[in-house]
């Protein structure tokens, strides 16, 4: 079951990033600015959703070496996607709905509203920062593709709006942590069959 888990998250990790490269090269495509709206929302509320399957395939790909950082900073990303999910989901259910009735909240939200959005941005952020360096302590998947998630964290807080297509370093990071996961279940599926399979030990001493 947790091999199912991590094959499936790690395919949701892949298409995540896919879909943020796709973001991105829209944006390269219409001069780097991407004017907001439904298409646009409903391409980055799929990305969080599918992120949200990615960190947790991510994660149980490592859970046997999963000390308690590791577990910590895997819940912290899994609430901080769930977060991202939630505040981009209202972009393409709510809003759409206040933009046709004339609702002044269309234009400008309440206080409330962007304090939440804030609080998810920051514990997305925090939490994949933290995944990556977990990735790099746990040793189980390879660190390059962490290097490339925190880095490209990093450079995607200090250079989008700047640099168009900067998210593509992170989003590389992500799709190549989902494929590892998929190769991790595959050698941890065949670890498990040959240490459950007594023809395996036979054959060992035969040979």
């Amino acid at each position: 079951m947790s091999s199912t888990l991590v094959r499936v998250g790690g395919v949701a990790a892949v298409i995540a990033s896919l879909l943020i490269v796709v973001q991105q090269a829209w944006g390269l495509a219409s001069g780097g600015v991407v004017e907001e709206g439904f298409g646009e929302s409903a391409l980055h509320t799929a990305q969080m959703l599918f992120m949200v399957f990615g960190v947790i395939g991510i994660a149980l790909a490592q859970q046997r070496r999963a000390g308690v950082f590791a577990q910590i900073a895997a819940l912290v990303a899994v609430l901080g996607c769930i977060a991202m999910y939630g505040a981009a989901l209202t972009e393409v259910t709510i809003l759409p709905s206040l933009v046709e009735t004339g609702s002044p909240l269309a234009k400008v939200a309440p206080p409330a509203l962007d304090i939440a959005a804030l609080s998810s941005f920051i514990a997305w952020v925090t939490g994949l920062l933290l995944l990556a360096a977990a990735v790099v302590v746990t040793k189980v998947l390879p660190r390059t593709p962490a290097v490339l998630l925190g880095a490209g964290m990093v450079l995607g807080l200090a250079l989008n709006g700047v640099v168009p297509g900067v998210l593509i370093v992170y989003a590389i990071g992500f799709g190549w942590l989902g494929v590892t996961a998929v190769s991790q279940a595959g050698h941890d599926a065949d670890d498990v069959t040959a240490s459950t399979d007594p023809m395996s030990g036979q054959e060992h001493a035969i040979r």
